[in-house]
């Protein structure tokens, strides 16, 4: 049997295993029992291991050995060959071989330095990429963490309000009894209680979901649920100061500087192009060699030369080249522009989003407490009889309303700034350094 196809397939095998990727494994634990995870712990967390920031630093990496690669084209290259024979039947025996060539770019058009310009640039865009990116995963785990926070406390307030739901129907209850109340009235009691207690419920459910959300950005730690520290009330920020000059701060945003420089990158890309129109320089030094014995290398003499190469005509191609880089140069510099201009306007409505969500916790704040106050009053009058149940029930939803409209208006506050740090440029260093 011809074992050739079975060493093929091994070969197909061993050669698929060598190029497979095995990504990193995902675990989903149970969060009872495990330590409360604080804002500092997450930003930590997701600097050492969220996937677009290590994919981000990987390509600025990338764009580093690319700018070396370019400053090297400022050094000769040197190539060399040696050969060593051995004929059996002829009498002459053994033969040598050695050639040697150098070559050191004198004058390219300028060509090296546009090269080496653009990829100088290119890095720093991938630096303001990662800058960008950075900003865009705080702005996720920002917003995943407040999210969390929010239905953890939503969840003890649809506790508090699925408890009083249960009263007032077990209340309703004895006054239908009684014959004090109608039976629509105590059915509807009922339902209201039901519908709390689906709503404690359902908290639960969109807890667990939050949770994996909050664990992606955090780079992979999946649990459910997960505990967080902290309280919204305690995170609300002091009355946010005016942001000044828009346009200053746009300038100086990650997006606007990222495209600022991949527009500087095309300009130094069009002094490349130029190069095609002047003629290039080179100095060669040569060393070749060819015999038996290895004694008499020194014997043939090196040969230095200048190779100079002037392009007389290509049809145009290089002007048209020329051209195309001016035009790719315009194009990127008018991409900067409309990026600044979108940044001034996000920067105003996102600061008018801030200052609006910092306000409204006051007046959110103001209609708790009436409906806390009034809630008690009609109660007290329902039981003693001097109100009807549509003004018992009225109050009680009221209430009900103004407890999670007032734990949403703390949450709106606490994303609106993650909006506005994000349109900033604020990144998650920022965050770990912040006091």
């Amino acid at each position: 049997m011809d074992a050739r196809p079975w060493r093929v397939m091994l070969l197909l095998a061993l050669g698929s295993g060598c190029v497979r990727v095995m990504l990193p494994p995902a675990h989903i634990v149970s969060g009872q029992a495990q330590e409360e995870m604080g804002w500092e712990r997450a930003v930590q967390l997701a600097l050492a291991h969220h996937p677009d920031l290590r994919q981000a630093r990987e390509v600025l990496s990338a764009k580093a050995h690319n700018r070396n690669q370019a400053l090297g084209a400022y050094l000769p290259t040197i190539d060399g060959t040696v050969s060593r024979q051995h004929t059996i039947s002829s009498s002459s025996g053994n033969s040598l071989a050695l050639d040697l060539d150098v070559t050191q770019p004198l004058f390219t058009g300028f060509k090296t330095t546009g090269e080496a310009m653009q990829a100088w640039r290119e890095w720093e865009a991938a630096r303001w990429a990662y800058v960008e990116q950075s900003a865009a995963v705080r702005q996720a785990l920002r917003n995943a963490f407040v999210e969390l926070l929010r239905l953890s406390q939503l969840l003890e307030v649809n506790r508090k309000i699925a408890a009083r739901r249960q009263d007032n129907a077990e209340l309703l209850r004895l006054r239908y009894e009684a014959g004090r109340e109608n039976q629509g009235s105590w059915r509807r009691a009922q339902a209201i209680a039901e519908q709390a207690a689906f709503d404690v419920r359902q908290t639960q459910r969109q807890i667990d979901s939050q949770s994996l959300v909050f664990g992606r950005q955090l780079g992979g730690s999946f649990m459910v649920p997960m505990p967080v520290a902290g309280a919204l009330e305690q995170l609300i920020p002091n009355m946010p100061e005016p942001p000044g000059d828009y346009a200053v701060v746009a300038e100086r945003t990650p997006t606007v500087q990222r495209l600022t420089r991949s527009a500087e990158a095309l300009k130094a890309a069009i002094l490349s192009s130029q190069a095609a129109l002047w003629p290039a320089v080179n100095g060669t030094f040569n060393y070749g060699y060819s015999g038996t014995n290895a004694s008499d290398l020194r014997k043939d003499d090196p040969t230095l030369g200048v190779t100079v190469s002037v392009p007389l005509f290509h049809g145009g191609q290089h002007v048209q080249g020329v051209l195309e880089s001016h035009a790719e140069y315009r194009a990127a510099v008018e991409a900067a522009r409309s990026a600044r201009d979108v940044r001034i306007t996000e920067l105003s409505g996102r600061w008018s989003a801030f200052q609006d969500a910092w306000e409204l916790v006051a007046v959110r704040r103001a209609f708790l407490e009436a409906a806390r106050q009034r809630a008690e009053i009609v109660r007290a009058q329902y039981t003693s009889g001097l109100a009807n149940f549509q003004d018992f029930d009225i109050a009680e939803q009221e209430l009900a309303d103004s407890e999670k409209a007032y734990v949403q208006s703390l949450a709106d506050v606490l994303v609106q700034e993650a909006n506005w740090m994000f349109t900033k440029g604020k990144t998650l260093e920022d965050a770990l350094h912040a006091k």
